[in-house]
């Protein structure tokens, strides 16, 4: 989620910077394009003063031209003050106009210095003839000098006009170009204005389109912790979350109900929590809670009692995972509590009957055999005094009828000896089952001591104890090389030997016997397979393959007790592991068992208690 958020406010940032740099170089474009209108404007302003000043300029000329000749007709001193006045204006005027050439086009100074000497040169010739005027009064006026005058006059005004042609031509041009400029500018206003336009629907379409995936997350979050909610209300299980920076300590209501507490009825406190488990577990329940953190236990897996309100203690499953930057650092735990006491009576309930089963067993078989020590024994003498019986008869045999001495014949050489056979097989078949009844109830008693064990010495030591019958009967053994494993040396070699033993019993006479072993590595255990093409099992024989004397009904000549399976059963489940098998009759048969992967250490493994009640 935080990250969701954090993506929407990195696209904001985005939006909002493309938006400002759109505005900000649309409004540096429209501020050059201003700056060159009204560049051209001022230019044009300047080209039109320019024209207007210098027509004042030869307007003054004119003047002061008129002033001279209404004095030169009239004689009169009082027609020159227009002169006069004129020639004031022109000083004014041309002041102006050296001023704004100087400052806005130098480069125009040539020309108006020319302008100047023209009519300084036109002043004189007026000055000249306003004194020759004035020394000659009355007499005519020199053509010659009329005609420099006007001659100066018109070279004046064709300089002040020709500039003033140019200047108009100028304007001209600028006022072509100021209107491509403002074509120009409503186009680049337009363009602006789409593209700013079209960033800010894009923003707007990117920011709905965040919103609604934003929604849509939310939607399916809420969805996702209302179903989390529905689960762990159906399962009854309790809920925590422990906060190791601030103390800070949550429980459901299920939490406190499985204690027998309403949602207010205790205290939301770690602390409260913990006084609540029984005395007697609480230092392994912080014990178990310290390895996790410190990393010594993967998973945080905890069993301990819990004192409910009623007073009476409820065993407690607590499981949980840690939460933090790395798994040696963690800050918060978040797990669940199962109120298991209903399974811990009948595992107490199993354990106990398993403990009966086992004292039964122990007693049946140790009694059963103290009248099999009898029976064996007084069979033994029954045979004697048949014995005895027979030799004691011998010399009175003249004296019997043929018909007694054949029932004696029979009785004594036939009949009692081969009932005493049969009496003395079943005290043997009866002591042998019993011992094998012994030696399967103490597998659960025996203590597994883990070590290293190479598996292909395990095997050829099993091969070599076989050797004489897979010489005899021409078995072809192949097994890949085997690992080493950490396991029990004895109870690998008891696996190994119960397997290759029933592998060799019951091999085909009609084909050459072959028995193969292979071993298949995964990421958690080593599957070892014993294969062999010999008679197989029938479907309805299958299930009594692991089963305590029960056996195939293709093996009635071939000895045994029917306990090697489900001994290498109950070992394979006391190591943790595991058997099955493929078969077919006359296509021969598969087993597979599977043993843990572990590490290098040596250590006891004691029977668990449905270890112990499956090994009975």
């Amino acid at each position: 989620m935080w990250q969701g958020l954090l993506r929407r406010k990195h696209y904001y940032f985005v939006m909002f910077a493309l938006i400002s740099i759109a505005v900000v170089a649309f409004s540096f474009i429209v501020y050059k394009h201003y700056e060159r209108i009204q560049a051209r404007n001022d230019a044009a302003l300047y080209e039109y003063e320019m024209i207007r000043l210098s027509r004042v300029v030869v307007i003054d000329l004119l003047d002061m031209e008129t002033g001279v000749h209404a004095y030169l007709i009239s004689g009169e001193p009082t027609t020159l003050e227009a002169y006069m006045v004129a020639r004031k204006m022109l000083e004014r005027d041309l002041s102006s106009l050296s001023g704004l050439i100087l400052r806005r086009d130098p480069d125009s100074a040539a020309d108006l210095y020319i302008w100047i000497d023209r009519i300084r040169a036109f002043r004189k010739v007026l000055d000249d003839q306003i004194e020759n005027r004035t020394l000659e009064r009355g007499q005519a006026i020199q053509l010659r000098t009329f005609e420099k005058q006007t001659r100066e006059m018109a070279n004046i005004r064709r300089l002040i006009e020709t500039n003033t042609v140019k200047r108009l031509i100028k304007v001209r041009l600028q006022a072509a170009e100021a209107k491509t400029e403002r074509s120009n500018f409503f186009y680049t206003v337009v363009i602006g204005n789409v593209l700013l336009i079209g960033i800010m629907l894009m923003g707007t379409v990117t920011i709905i389109n965040l919103e609604t995936e934003f929604q849509a997350r939310l939607a399916a979050q809420e969805a996702s912790q209302q179903r989390y909610r529905e689960v762990t209300e159906g399962i009854n299980d309790g809920l925590f979350e422990i906060n190791f920076l601030t103390d800070e300590f949550y429980c459901s209501a299920a939490y406190k109900a499985m204690l027998g507490y309403g949602p207010d009825e205790i205290a939301n406190e770690a602390q409260v929590m913990r006084n609540l488990i029984h005395p007697d577990d609480r230092a392994d329940a912080d014990a178990a809670l310290k390895r996790y953190m410190d990393g010594s236990d993967a998973v945080y897996r905890n069993v301990f009692r819990m004192r409910h309100k009623d007073g009476t203690y409820r065993w407690i499953l607590s499981r949980g995972v840690g939460i933090g930057d790395d798994f040696s650092s963690f800050k918060t735990m978040i797990g669940t509590h199962a109120d298991i006491t209903e399974q811990k009576q009948r595992e107490e309930e199993l354990r106990q009957l398993y403990a009966d089963l086992e004292t039964f067993t122990y007693i049946t078989s140790h009694d059963l055999r103290s009248p099999l020590v009898n029976l064996k024994g007084f069979s033994k003498e029954l045979q004697l005094s048949v014995t005895d019986v027979t030799a004691a008869l011998k010399p009175y045999e003249a004296q019997f009828d043929q018909a007694s001495r054949k029932i004696l014949d029979t009785a004594l050489g036939e009949d009692i000896p081969e009932a005493l056979g049969f009496i003395a097989k079943g005290v043997e078949r009866m002591d042998s089952l019993t011992r094998a009844i012994l030696d399967l109830s103490r597998i659960g008693k025996r203590v597994f001591t883990l070590e290293k064990v190479d598996a292909q010495a395990v095997f050829d030591k099993c091969i070599g104890a076989l050797g004489y019958d897979i010489t005899h009967k021409g078995i072809t053994i192949d097994c890949q090389p085997l690992p080493v494993l950490v396991t029990d040396p004895i109870a690998l070699e008891q696996i190994f030997g119960n397997l290759l033993d029933n592998a060799v019993k019951y091999l085909r006479t009609d084909v050459p016997g072959r028995i193969e072993v292979s071993v298949r590595e995964t990421s958690n255990d080593f599957i070892f397979t014993v294969a062999d093409n010999g008679r197989g099992i029938d479907e309805v024989d299958k299930p009594k393959v692991f089963e305590i004397f029960r056996r195939a009904r293709n093996t009635t000549e071939v000895g045994g007790l029917g306990l090697g399976m489900a001994y290498v059963k109950a070992t394979l489940r006391r190591l943790s592991g595991g058997i099955w098998f493929e078969s077919a009759i006359d296509d021969g048969t598969r087993f597979h068992f599977r043993l843990p992967k572990r590490a290098a250490i040596t250590e006891p493994v004691t029977p668990p208690a449905d270890d112990v009640r499956i090994s009975a």
